[in-house]
């Protein structure tokens, strides 16, 4: 029993693994990498177009494709339609040492999420509950345009969207459940900037310890 349970936990981690192996060893498209993720599912993609926002020095040029793409990723799964993708994002072109970056930290991500997630509750099995995760990763997606100039702004909506995702695949109601709390935390976090300013968030953030 606990060998099968182990072994479900894993489950994500496993299939980036076995995608990333699928990838060519050269530089690669973002319509590329959807052709060679098709069958894997808008969790799996989601998940894989979250990564730059993850890591402290993102790619450049990357944080507006990725975005665009994991909105119509969610509205064709809202939708159930056929994803398009425009031509200038799927034209974009990942060099292959940027590619392993997202992977490693993905993993490393995932490492840490997949210690405490497990089958549990019935949340993650509903179809109203799929079609909220992906109204409330649409939202958080937007939120990883805006143009501030202080920490956190990619990375809480980012964390909060790839908690839904993996909460979905490992089938976790608790998770689920812990990702729309990260969410509304998200949504609290930008409101916070507009009312107070940005100024005063940045001193705040100063104040306890994150230099800006």
């Amino acid at each position: 029993m606990s060998k099968t349970l182990n072994e479900h936990k894993l489950a994500t981690s496993k299939k980036l693994m076995e995608i990333r192996e699928c990838l060519p060893d050269t530089d690669i498209t973002l319509k590329q990498l959807i052709d060679v993720m098709s069958g894997e599912g808008v969790q799996f993609l989601v998940i894989i177009l979250l990564a730059p926002f993850l890591i402290p020095v993102s790619i450049p040029g990357s944080s507006t494709p990725f975005g665009i793409l994991i909105i119509l990723l969610e509205l064709a799964f809202l939708r159930n339609t056929k994803l398009y993708i425009p031509d200038f994002i799927g034209k974009y072109e990942l060099g292959k040492s940027n590619v392993l970056k997202l992977f490693e930290i993905l993993e490393k991500i995932l490492g840490y999420l997949e210690k405490i997630s497990k089958p549990r509750g019935q949340l993650s099995t509903k179809k109203q509950f799929l079609q909220l995760n992906a109204l409330v990763s649409i939202v958080l997606a937007f939120l990883l345009f805006l143009p501030l100039p202080i920490p956190f702004t990619d990375f809480v909506p980012a964390i909060s969207m790839l908690i839904l995702a993996v909460s979905t695949l490992e089938r976790d109601s608790y998770l689920m459940i812990l990702g729309y709390v990260a969410a509304v935390l998200s949504v609290i976090y930008f409101a916070s900037v507009g009312y107070f300013g940005v100024e005063i968030i940045i001193y705040t953030l100063n104040y306890i310890g994150i230099p800006i």
